[in-house]
């Protein structure tokens, strides 16, 4: 079988989903393989099963290089996680995953050593996460639990130039990641917060902030023998994954615009020329992050998929696995018409409204989420359909707050990514509750590994991603407002429920 030559190699790490890529360098998919590997619970902890990655990484890069002429390996990966080492590089603790809960007291005395939780996020662009999803109080953590392994820690990396240094020997670091609501950087200074001064771990962490589309190295003899790369593999410095989703249209779309990344999270991504959040935004999960040029990239985070993903659970145990419905505007007309259905968050108090309790309004009555589980639902659990443009409707009603919060106005482009541009209600609900706004479904596939497929392209010609924005082009979909009678009305009341007491 003749071997694809100057290949590129992305490894896309996600939270659950670890995925390798391989790009041609007309930027096309030629292969891919993934694998599932969940965080492990140890007790209150959530440690990222990192060797295990590591391995999968290897063994998999092993079997490509046999189809392949692999030149270059780029890695994208989730935020808010770090790995510390000992003196001689190896592993000194667990990694710990972002959702371990710290407990009340760690976050209390976060707040009493660095200071309120609201003016680190004007001044540092980060909201007060939950758990670790803030790397400050991460790193913070580590110090105060694990004194002695906090001691023998003499590099700190974030988790992309991880796997960089697993590859290479060498260490980096680049502004997508430190930039990402980890409380380590100040936007208006552009430099070193006064949290990582505080925190005293500056000089844990590589000298050099360098770009993403740099390189590291290349591989080391070991990782050359044991993958049958190329001895001359170039490895690039890594970036955040939303960061690298958004790249490809950050370098080709002109006017303001806006990226909707959808799935378990979504995402909202607007970049912009300055770093204000206004005093409705703090306390929500609000904040800026860096894009692979260092200019500011005003985000918002909620939960959509995961609310999604629990009510569709039990509507598709109770309905023995239901197909999800195409559009039917007379169903959502009447919906809309009737006022009377209502699924309102947060079943985890994070995003747009961490105030707001999860709960089910039908007619008169309500039913708070933690009675569901007990049998005690609505009238509208028995039809799936009618259900599922209810539970829609609410997560397109949260994402039009969250659009607006990143600075959507009208006349700007919306570019949908993910599980939710598949979804015929949910395009049809957020056009017509923005319609002074342009939304699009992209054909990108794979956005974070295309974004870091576009960073190994550069570093191979020796260019900055900028100048390969013809190099590849994102074909658009316009998805049009369908005018549809009583959403208005609808979001009213729907707004009138948030406000109410839960």
């Amino acid at each position: 079988m003749h071997k694809q030559d100057d290949c590129i190699a992305v490894f896309d790490v996600g939270k659950t989903n670890k995925k390798l890529i391989i790009y041609d360098r007309d930027l096309r998919i030629l292969d891919s393989r993934y694998i599932q590997l969940e965080a492990e619970r140890r007790g209150a902890e959530s440690h990222e099963r990192i060797t295990k990655t590591g391995e999968w990484l290897l063994d998999n890069l092993s079997k490509m290089a046999k189809q392949h002429t692999i030149k270059a390996v780029s890695i994208s990966a989730h935020g808010a996680t770090f790995v510390c080492l000992d003196e001689e590089g190896k592993l000194v603790l667990p990694v710990f995953s972002y959702d371990t809960d710290p407990g009340i007291a760690l976050h209390e005395k976060f707040a009493a050593e660095f200071g309120d939780p609201l003016v680190l996020q004007r001044k540092n662009a980060t909201p007060d996460m939950p758990g670790l999803g803030c790397m400050a109080k991460g790193l913070f953590y580590i110090k105060e639990q694990y004194p002695e392994e906090y001691a023998r820690t003499k590099y700190i990396l974030n988790l992309p130039q991880y796997y960089g240094y697993l590859l290479t020997g060498n260490m980096g670091m680049e502004l997508t990641y430190i930039g990402s609501h980890t409380n380590l950087w100040e936007f208006e200074k552009h430099t070193w917060s006064g949290v990582m001064e505080q925190l005293g771990m500056r000089d844990k962490f590589p000298g050099e902030i360098r770009n993403p589309w740099d390189i590291l190295g290349i591989i080391s003899p070991e990782i050359a023998r044991r993958t049958s790369l190329p001895y001359d593999t170039i490895v690039t410095v890594g970036i955040h994954d939303s960061n690298a989703a958004l790249l490809p249209y950050i370098i080709t779309v002109q006017e303001p615009f806006v990226l909707l990344s959808t799935g378990t999270t979504c995402v909202a991504m607007h970049p912009t020329a300055d770093t204000v959040l206004r005093d409705d935004e703090l306390g929500k999960v609000i904040f800026y992050n860096l894009s692979s040029f260092g200019t500011p990239v005003k985000t918002s985070i909620f939960l959509a998929g995961l609310e999604f993903d629990v009510y569709i659970g039990m509507l598709k145990e109770r309905h023995i696995q239901k197909e999800f419905p195409a559009f039917d505007r007379a169903l959502a007309e009447d919906i809309l018409s009737r006022r009377s259905e209502f699924i309102l968050p947060s079943i985890v108090p994070f995003g747009m409204f961490p105030d707001s309790k999860a709960r089910i309004i039908e007619g008169e009555n309500v039913y708070p989420f933690g009675d569901l589980a007990a049998g005690k639902t609505p009238e509208f659990f028995d039809d799936f359909e009618r259900s599922y443009v209810i539970l829609t409707l609410s997560i397109a009603l949260q994402t039009r707050v969250a659009l607006e919060r990143t600075g959507l106005k009208k006349g700007m482009s919306v570019f949908i990514e993910g599980g939710f541009s598949h979804n015929e209600f949910f395009t049809n609900f957020i056009a017509s509750l923005c319609p002074t706004a342009q939304f699009f479904i992209t054909d990108l596939n794979e956005a974070s590994g295309f974004g870091a497929a576009l960073l190994a392209l550069s570093a191979l010609e020796a260019t900055n991603p900028k100048m390969l924005r013809d190099r590849f082009t994102i074909k658009t979909t316009r998805l049009e407002p369908s005018s549809l009678t009583g959403l208005s009305e609808y979001e009213k009341d729907f707004e009138k429920y948030l406000q109410a007491a839960g």
